[in-house]
């Protein structure tokens, strides 16, 4: 997928690529117009029993009027609203129709209008319809203003839990939809003795689709099992009509379109009565617009995100928002119902072969066409038939993301993160079904946070251990090593990962609590820390004062230099990296001991210690003294190894060269009474890293030549200076080893 800044390409907004999570028949490189205008005629007729029936329920409220004026509102919304939507979407399939929160919403609206004694009785569905139409009208305006201040982007950030117990709450709501069809009962009524051979004659078609789909995936299932469904309830019908109501019911007769002018443009019709009832009815007129805009922006996006998340495509959720708008200003002054993106009829048109905006504009063509001139036509579609095929889609609508994590489970799997997940798909499933979308969404948001902020809490603590299983890479006297070894154990170490914020810092000031007795110093490595926000840098400033009044260092070593910056002001110490903040603590633990002096002099270094004054006066003849000022290099790598250094006073790390990042690895760093840079001159090899002092530092060189000078002039001498550079050697090797061992460990 090619990134266009928010806006997909042509191809990815109008031709889904295949989907394993569809039986779908969209397997054609090149949709023809015939093939796409099939797909969407029955694809829409599927859900026609739907969108009747949230006409109807919108409209109820009206009375007896309510149930030929929802049907063909409904039919408004799928025909009209539909064919608007596909030319305006940029969708993968920019399908538009009614939904239940939306239809209740409108009917709440209609119950408080008709209680004006005004709008009461058959004479005032007219104006009560008006009344309807305008605040739909007005709601497609404010989705319109939602979608170009681009509110419509928040929904990206919806976890993916969450997008999946909402596919499979819609995906159970279309199947306790078609209940009533599946048992015999008739378009919007209620009541009646259940029909098992309805419900028979249904599931057969569910399982036919699925089947033919699956085996055939050419084929136009969808079409073959309505009409061969149809025929055959006909034909029972026709042969045994003692039997035809155990099959269930049909459509029926649909209400004539009229041409009169309803909805919002009626109340031009006649202003001198609407005008005193829109200003009597403003309040609630206004809070349904924006109820119906909030809610119905929802849904589109949700639905819409989800379908791309079927199809793998992507879409411009702003222009997909006005798009909708638009159609529900449409609606609103012709007298429709409240439109969303309807993933039903999308997946229905996708099962049924469509692959894009052509199959849905099609379809609202033909659909508009069978609604005009062929009502005796739909009047004979099977109920049950139509609700198998929904059964259909209900499947194509489940998560697959979801079903994994069921296997995961029944297998065994005990991850928390999977039960986790199935707990939050199952909470916004539930909250869906039962109280709406926009119930399941609040829900799984809330609780996506607090997962988050438990995982985000549990992972903050990476390991703890002490100096004395990781100490510094510092190259030290002898004696003070020695002395070092039983007291690194006081030094405590804990490795930071993650975010350190408000849900997760009291983990953080726990470890004071759990330090043992006699530390000294508490070290904390931040190189895996991605994010410190202001709760996070006041714990720090409450964790210095804690271990501070129990005598302990606080020390945060490794952080990235924007975080470092938070901590400007921290009295704590921070080391660029860990191995400078082990080295301190030892410092400070050596100090203790008065073993951490600033300058050795050159009888008492490892090199020189116990040699005659005659010998000790010959090698010093053929040393260089040097000066070094704090960050001033005394060799680069890839340098000429001719030399080797004795540091006096101060330190001298040994460092890699910059990386891409402008930063140095620090290798290892030498105490005062070390030597440095004797490998090359051995080997003859040129330096393997760069050696810089840390301090001011003083040090002597001893060279090629001089070493050779005193072979040959005192070869005793020699050969003993040569034993003592090679245990320096050994010493280094067993401590790198020891440090290797550990990383390894």
């Amino acid at each position: 997928m090619v990134d266009t800044g928010g806006h997909p390409p042509p191809a990815a907004r109008r031709t889904p690529p295949m989907s394993a999570t569809l039986p779908a028949t969209a397997a054609v490189a090149a949709p023809s117009w015939w093939r796409e205008t099939m797909a969407g005629s029955v694809g829409s007729i599927a859900v026609l029993a739907m969108v009747m029936t949230l006409g109807v329920l919108a409209l109820a409220p009206l009375g007896a009027a309510g149930v030929p004026a929802g049907l063909q509102a409904g039919l408004v919304t799928a025909a009209l609203g539909g064919l608007v939507y596909a030319l305006l979407g940029r969708s993968v399939l920019p399908a538009a129709g009614p939904s239940s929160a939306t239809a209740l919403l409108l009917a709440s609206l209609i119950l408080t209008l008709r209680a004006d004694p005004a709008l009461a009785g058959n004479a005032g569905v007219p104006a009560a319809l008006a009344l309807c139409g305008l605040a739909l009208a007005a709601s497609g305006l404010l989705q319109m203003l939602f979608g170009v201040l681009g509110l419509a982007r928040l929904a990206s950030y919806v976890p993916r839990p969450v997008l999946a117990g909402f596919m499979n709450g819609v995906a159970l709501q279309v199947v306790l939809a078609q209940a009533p069809l599946l048992l015999g009962r008739p378009l919007g009524g209620a009541g009646g003795a259940a029909q098992p051979l309805a419900a028979l004659l249904g599931l057969a078609a569910a399982a036919l689709m699925l089947g033919l789909a699956w085996r055939w995936p050419r084929l136009p299932a969808a079409l073959l099992v309505l009409l061969a469904g149809t025929a055959l309830h006909q034909a029972v019908v026709h042969a045994l009509p003692a039997a035809a109501p155990l099959l269930g019911g049909q459509v029926g007769t649909l209400p004539a379109p009229t041409l009169a002018p309803s909805g919002a443009l009626a109340l031009l019709a006649d202003t001198g009565t609407m005008l005193p009832l829109l200003h009597a009815h403003a309040a609630p007129l206004l809070l349904c617009a924006l109820l119906l805009a909030g809610v119905g922006a929802l849904e589109t996006t949700m639905n819409a995100l989800t379908l791309d998340r079927q199809c793998g495509t992507r879409h411009d959720p702003s222009r997909e928002l006005v798009a909708m708008g638009a159609t529900n200003l449409v609606l609103g002054l012709v007298g429709g119902v409240p439109a969303t993106m309807n993933r039903t009829r999308a997946t229905s048109v996708r099962v049924a072969g469509g692959q894009g905006w052509r199959a849905l504009a099609a379809g609202s063509v033909v659909l508009a066409l069978l609604v005009v001139a062929g009502r005796e036509a739909l009047a004979w579609l099977s109920l049950p038939v139509m609700a198998g095929l929904m059964l259909a889609v209900a499947w194509s609508l489940v998560d697959r993301w979801s079903l994994q994590l069921l296997r995961r489970r029944g297998a065994g799997d005990a991850d928390t993160g999977v039960t986790a997940n199935l707990l939050l798909v199952a909470a916004v499933m539930l909250a869906t079904l039962f109280f709406g979308l926009g119930a399941g969404v609040a829900l799984g948001a809330l609780l996506s946070l607090l997962i988050f902020v438990v995982r985000l809490n549990r992972s903050l603590i990476r390991a703890r251990y002490t100096a004395a299983e990781q100490p510094s890479r510092r190259i030290r006297m002898p004696a003070a090593e020695a002395a070092l070894r039983p007291l690194r154990q006081h030094v405590r170490i804990v490795e930071l990962e993650g975010a350190l914020f408000f849900g997760s810092g009291e983990r953080l000031l726990a470890e004071a609590d759990a330090l043992p007795r006699g530390s000294v110093a508490l070290l904390l490595d931040g190189s895996r820390l991605t994010t410190i926000d202001e709760t996070g840098v006041q714990l720090l400033h409450d964790l210095h004062r804690r271990l501070a009044a129990q005598g302990v260092q606080l020390q945060v070593a490794g952080l990235r230099p924007a975080l470092a910056a938070l901590l400007a002001e921290l009295p704590a110490q921070v080391s660029p990296d860990l191995d400078r903040a082990l080295e301190a603590a030892e410092d400070r633990l050596l100090g203790g001991l008065a073993l951490h002096g600033g300058t050795v002099a050159l009888e008492d270094t490892p090199l020189l210690q116990g040699l005659p004054a005659g010998d000790l006066d010959a090698v010093r003849r053929h040393l260089q003294a040097l000066r070094l000022a704090a960050g001033e290099r005394l060799f680069e790598e890839g340098d000429d190894g001719d030399r080797l250094y004795l540091l006096l006073a101060g330190s001298v790390s040994v460092l890699s060269r910059p990386g891409a990042d402008g930063r140095s690895r620090r290798y290892l760093s030498i105490s005062p009474g070390m030597l440095l840079g004797e490998t090359a001159l051995l080997d003859g090899g040129g330096r393997t890293a760069g050696a810089v002092a840390d301090t001011e530092a003083e040090l002597v060189a001893l060279d090629g030549a001089a070493l050779a000078a005193l072979e040959r002039e005192h070869p005793a001498l020699a050969a003993r200076l040569y034993r003592r550079i090679a245990v320096h050697l050994s010493q280094r090797l067993r401590a790198a080893a020891a440090t290797w061992r550990d990383v390894a460990d």
